[in-house]
């Protein structure tokens, strides 16, 4: 199935994450609610430093003219800026471990993010025990593709030939 990858506008944004993909990266500053079983993605109005907040996740879901099954939709905030250059997935609520329903819906909001555009180095906030941790803490797939080889590694690699020690001519046997 191809992916159409869409713009980031300022307004409400429905996306099916079956068939549309973003980029996280390009996002400033706003609300998301994600529902893993329908793969449904709506990303609230663009939220300036500045401006006030007069909504809500409920008020942002329903102008994307959803009106059923709030509590099935995993809620937060995403963006990028000077604090997170990377980006920031803050969950509100918290997703606690205890409630394995929400983590497992978290989980999976997490691994759809990575899908469009969340990085390694995308703090991951209200996730678990801890407060604040990078997405590759989580998502320890990631931790491979930011990962140089080790010298070792690089030495393994290295043609046996090349380190092979030659006798020279003059060279004395023992």
């Amino acid at each position: 199935m191809l992916i159409e990858k869409i713009p980031i506008v300022p307004e409400i944004m429905r996306i099916d994450t079956r068939t549309q993909a973003i980029d996280m990266q390009q996002i400033g500053n706003r609300r998301f609610l994600f529902n893993p079983k329908t793969g449904v993605l709506v990303l609230g109005r663009q939220y300036q430093e500045t401006s006030l907040v007069n909504a809500s996740h409920a008020v942002e879901l329903a102008d994307a003219g959803i009106t059923k099954d709030f509590d099935d939709f995993v809620r937060g905030w995403i963006g990028t800026g000077r604090n997170y250059p990377k980006g920031v997935i803050h969950f509100a609520p918290c997703v606690d471990s205890g409630n394995i329903s929400l983590f497992d819906r978290a989980f999976d909001t997490l691994e759809m993010f990575r899908e469009n555009g969340a990085l390694a180095g995308t703090v991951v906030r209200g996730f678990g025990s801890r407060w604040e941790q990078p997405l590759s803490a989580i998502l320890t797939d990631l931790q491979k593709e930011e990962q140089k080889p080790s010298l070792r590694q690089q030495l393994r690699k290295t043609p046996e030939g090349k380190a092979v020690r030659h006798r020279k001519e003059n060279q004395q046997q023992r």
